[in-house]
């Protein structure tokens, strides 16, 4: 029997901290409304309500509490939370209750209940006697959950916890979502981790989403209240609905299962340049969601500007849409990019159109956003690596392109006149249903005689502008195209728009037969996909499928796994939080000194991870000297010199270092202050 189940504890504090999360994603957001009056909220029923507050609250939260934990204190911050939640009790008090629950399809209360489920149950850790096993997803939990503890321990701006050369050093990210999850974390005190925290926010991210999606169905759609909640309750489903991706996928397992090839990808998402399913997103990215949402919230809190009284109510909500786009700034730098150039085209379009209301409230929201967002802007200049940040580039068809290499055709300009010519086929491939109703959509427009009005021009710039950016630009900085893949969201939210209202007319529509094909082949590959990125690791383990390096080199994960989550939890246990822990960095990525250590490095990484900041000239001598540590010669002396020289605290030696290996090494010739099979820990000073 396991000493430890670390399943029960990851369950236990994931939904302390999902418990605590309405206090930052609910209540604040209601206030706001209450006291605005945005949306005419006071009169609105439960519902409306209780659909505006969540991403409202997701959208302005974030801004004000770095804005005031960057130029006042982090009291400051809990002076401003303390009084939104007294000022909702005073409500709630004073007559809210009159007003009566919020009434909402059982239907749509299953389907949230089932994705808080699902991503609760897909992120934390399954242990199965001493062997642990953490998804797929923790890849890239793995980078945030670091960084959670960062904020919630160093202030605004954050220190980065991958990179300590002896002085802090400025964290460069997009972690305004990640601000939210330390905020529940300080509150929560030690009933949850970093990591916990984390994944107790990511359901409140795709709630957010599907709340969000029941306002625009019910003040951006033309149909508004028709049918709102057999809408609602499509739109939710939809998000379950991904591409047609199941398909090569499957292609990929049975040349494996032939030794045709030697690879089995850990996520249905990755055969090609990603355009992810929904649910995908919803896990793996909240950060990015939380992004969207910011962007389409303010955008929807601008849209009805010209339906708010007099020029105060005007200026009221360009205010407030400025506060959730520089939130949106800090939140999904590549969202926001692809959103701004909406942003500009449809103020253009108001211009044109003398929509003068319209103008002046973006007017607003533009300034209010630019001087918001210039103190974290001002934290992301630094000595950082890589190329331009965007560069022109014709969205990649990977498998055309792999057989264009081997018939010769290997040039640049080669590859992106096939990859254009075969556009429309990836786009079907990776979008599924929703390319077959962006293309009906389209059809219908040529058909409709006379202009397109507010909404159709709207909604069709903003998908407009998603694909052509998405399409003819990717990151430069890094080689995952972020920018292709993240905004790309946008037109993927107009599209389950469309599609929502389309499979409202189930009864009326004649293809149904093709448009059920391909729900059911998109809720598969959604289906296969979750199941993957959980079991993937207990499967590499049992040699089902190949190994991947920044998991391990052996089957040995689930047992290495568990003893290292329980060297780190001592050191939780042990060591003040701002304590430094230093592993071998000469790794891919150190995935579990990131998910469990809860404290910062000095080389996070064999580059010190310094495009999440600081100067990268600066790694290469303490680096130097790390891998001497850790190298098979190494002795007691060469531990001693390094922490003398490096302000380490706790240093960690697993059995996949070299140094392990040597008998007469630092290893086994000092006292360890915690060890088991896989893991001995020593203090360093």
């Amino acid at each position: 029997m396991a000493t430890h189940n670390f399943t029960i504890s990851d369950i236990l504090g994931s939904l302390t901290a999902f418990s605590l999360f309405p206090l930052f994603v609910f209540v604040p957001g209601y206030a706001a409304a209450w006291l605005l009056n945005l949306f005419a909220f006071r009169s609105r029923t439960p519902a409306f309500r209780l659909a505006l507050s969540i991403p409202l609250s997701i959208s302005i939260c974030p801004i004000l509490t770095y804005l005031l934990a960057h130029f006042l204190s982090m009291g400051a911050v809990w002076i401003l939370f303390g009084a939104s939640w007294v000022y909702v009790a005073v409500l709630a008090g004073s007559g809210l209750r009159r007003a009566g629950r919020p009434r909402i399809s059982p239907l749509i209360l299953g389907l949230a209940g089932g994705w808080t489920a699902l991503a609760l149950l897909s992120l934390v850790d399954l242990q199965l006697g001493h062997r642990l096993y953490y998804s797929v997803i923790s890849f890239d939990y793995s980078v945030r959950s670091s960084m959670v503890h960062a904020l919630a321990t160093t202030g605004m701006p954050p220190e980065t916890p991958f990179f300590f050369p002896g002085s802090p050093v400025t964290m460069r990210y997009h972690y305004f979502w990640l601000i939210l999850c330390s905020l529940v974390y300080r509150l929560g005190g030690g009933a949850m981790t970093a990591r916990q925290a984390l994944i107790g926010g990511t359901p409140w991210a795709g709630l957010g989403l599907m709340t969000l999606i029941t306002l625009y169905l019910r003040l951006f759609s033309a149909q508004g209240r028709t049918q709102l909640r057999r809408r609602t309750a499509i739109a939710v489903a939809l998000l379950g609905v991904t591409g047609l991706d199941i398909v090569p996928t499957l292609m990929l397992v049975l040349l494996y299962a032939g030794r045709l090839t030697s690879m089995v990808l850990p996520s249905l998402e990755w055969w090609n340049e990603q355009v992810d399913g929904w649910v995908y997103t919803m896990l793996w990215e909240p950060h990015h969601v939380s992004g969207l949402i910011a962007c389409l919230t303010g955008f929807l809190i601008v849209w009805q500007a010209p339906s708010e009284p007099g020029r105060r109510g005007v200026l009221k909500n360009g205010l407030v849409a400025g506060l959730a786009f520089a939130t949106a700034v800090g939140a999904s730098i590549h969202v926001v990019f692809v959103f701004a150039i909406f942003l500009l085209v449809w103020t253009a379009i108001t211009l044109w159109k003398k929509w003068r209301q319209d103008t002046v409230a973006l007017i607003v929201a533009g300034v209010t956003c630019t001087l918001l967002s210039i103190p974290y802007l001002s934290t992301l200049v630094g000595p950082a690596s890589g190329g331009p940040p965007v560069v022109f580039a014709v969205r990649s068809f990977i498998f055309p392109e792999f057989f264009m290499r081997a018939v010769g055709l290997r040039k640049t300009w080669q590859l992106a006149i096939g990859d254009l010519v075969l556009l429309p086929l990836n786009y079907f491939l990776e979008l599924g249903l929703f390319f077959v109703v962006g293309w009906w959509q389209w059809k219908s427009w040529k058909a409709k005689p006379g202009a397109l009005g507010r909404r159709e021009l709207a909604a069709g710039a903003m998908a407009a502008v998603s694909v052509l950016t998405c399409t003819f630009f990717r990151s430069g900085l890094i080689d995952n195209n972020d920018l292709g893949w993240r905004g790309f969201l946008i037109a993927q939210f107009v599209l389950l728009l469309w599609a929502t209202d389309l499979l409202a007319e189930w009864p009326r529509l004649t293809r149904r037969v093709l448009l059920a094909s391909l729900i059911g082949l998109g809720a598969a590959g959604t289906l296969y996909d979750v199941s993957i990125l959980r079991f993937y690791t207990v499967l590499s383990d049992g040699g089902a499928v190949p190994l991947i390096s920044w998991m391990g080199a052996d089957r040995q994960l689930g047992r290495r796994t568990y003893a290292v989550r329980e060297a780190y939890e001592w050191v939780g246990r042990q060591t003040p939080p701002t304590s430094v822990v230093q592993f071998n960095p000469k790794v891919v990525q150190d995935t579990a000194a990131w998910l469990y250590a809860d404290r910062r490095f000095v080389a996070g990484g064999s580059n010190c991870i310094s495009v999440f900041g600081g100067d990268p000239r600066l790694c290469a001598p303490i680096l130097a000297s790390i891998e001497e540590l850790y190298s098979s010669e190494a002795d007691l002396e060469t531990f001693h010199q390094v922490c003398n020289k490096l302000p380490i605290d706790i240093l960690v030696a697993k059995d996949t270092d070299p140094v392990w290996r040597n008998p007469h090494g630092w290893v086994w010739e000092s006292q360890p202050v915690f060890a088991n099979d896989y893991v001995r820990l020593f203090k360093c000073r």
